[in-house]
């Protein structure tokens, strides 16, 4: 009687385990090709006077508050800038910083349209920017009060200070991508040389 030709059972778990192996990889890949949700800046939460808003008072400051406190360190890169008819600035000194509230004094020597333009560095490291208008119908100041140049000097510093925070973004992509394809290369030829292995076994078992 020819004794039957032993079976292949005993490798059938090889290949549950590297089908496994093989699932798990291209979960991997997938989870990687999702885009990673993009990061929350910081926001302008409220400013005085408010956008559109029309002041019939005296004002004498700009305050903006944010959602977070600006980036520690970085404050070359804080500017608040109002500018009113005819293209006259009326801020004067430096910006204040005050845990999440920003302000900067002004000196209104007309009445009319302002537009308040801002920069700040957000808690993440990243700068961020922007602006809004205001009408001034309040009591004015003789021209003499008004802030001389050497008062306004400091927003061209800023524009250097801005730079540092963008150059922190790098992506982490290529180098996870290489692991994957080097992960997928060596489960099909792992996938290869068990079914090498076997189909050798079979054969000489079947002999």
């Amino acid at each position: 009687m020819t004794a039957p030709a032993p079976s292949a059972e005993p490798s059938r778990p090889l290949w549950r385990i590297l089908a496994l192996l093989a699932v798990v990889a291209l979960a991997f890949l997938a989870n990687s090709m999702t885009p990673p949700p993009a990061e929350a800046h910081d926001a302008l939460a409220e400013s005085n006077p408010a956008q559109g808003q029309t002041v019939t008072e005296n004002l004498d400051q700009i305050v903006l508050t944010f959602n977070e406190a600006p980036l520690d360190g970085l404050q070359g890169g804080i500017l608040i800038q109002v500018v009113g008819p005819g293209g006259h600035e009326a801020t004067t000194g430096e910006v204040r910083i005050q845990d999440r509230t920003l302000s900067r004094a002004v000196l209104m020597t007309d009445q009319g349209d302002y537009t308040v333009s801002w920069r700040t560095v957000s808690a993440d490291g990243h700068p961020i920017d922007g602006s809004y208008t205001f009408s001034y119908a309040g009591p004015i100041l003789a021209a003499t009060t008004a802030p001389n140049p050497s008062a306004t000097t400091t927003p061209p510093a800023v524009t250097s200070a801005t730079s540092t925070p963008t150059a922190a973004n790098t992506s982490p992509g290529t180098p996870i991508a290489l692991v994957i394809i080097i992960i997928i290369g060596v489960l099909i030829l792992a996938g290869g040389g068990l079914w090498l292995a076997t189909e050798l076994h079979r054969r000489r078992t079947s002999k």
